[in-house]
């Protein structure tokens, strides 16, 4: 598995793991059933403390983008890519609501606010 970790990035190195490992299975370069490297030899592979990739994979896991199954080692969920995008629905949404709501605040109509996103996305 071929993950390019940014050490300039101010995102921290964990969130990069996952970020990195959910969009692969999002996308299907990480196909489900995959057999991903343990946590130590991922963190030797990578530089890194093991506690930091224990921490993206147990972040992983809680989503259901990967399942450990003991000793025979951890995997890329069967499921994967529709649990990345059911997260990726919810999260979406909670930050739509929260700049809506600041929006408003702010004075913004929802028609307003509508030609506001309507230009976003058309950008």
């Amino acid at each position: 598995m071929d993950l390019e970790i940014d050490e300039d990035s101010s995102e921290p190195v964990y969130e990069q793991i996952v970020r990195l490992i959910q969009l692969g299975a999002q996308q299907g370069r990480l196909a489900a059933g995959l057999a991903l490297p343990s946590i130590r030899q991922l963190a030797s592979d990578l530089s890194l403390n093991h506690n930091t990739v224990a921490k993206a994979y147990k972040i992983l896991e809680s989503k259901r983008v990967i399942r450990t199954a003991g000793t025979k080692g951890t995997f890329i969920h069967s499921e994967a890519a529709s649990h990345v995008e059911q997260h990726n629905q919810t999260d979406a949404l909670l930050l739509m609501r929260e700049l809506v709501a600041r929006l408003r605040e702010q004075g913004m109509s929802n028609k307003q606010i509508q030609a506001a996103f309507k230009a976003a996305i058309s950008q």
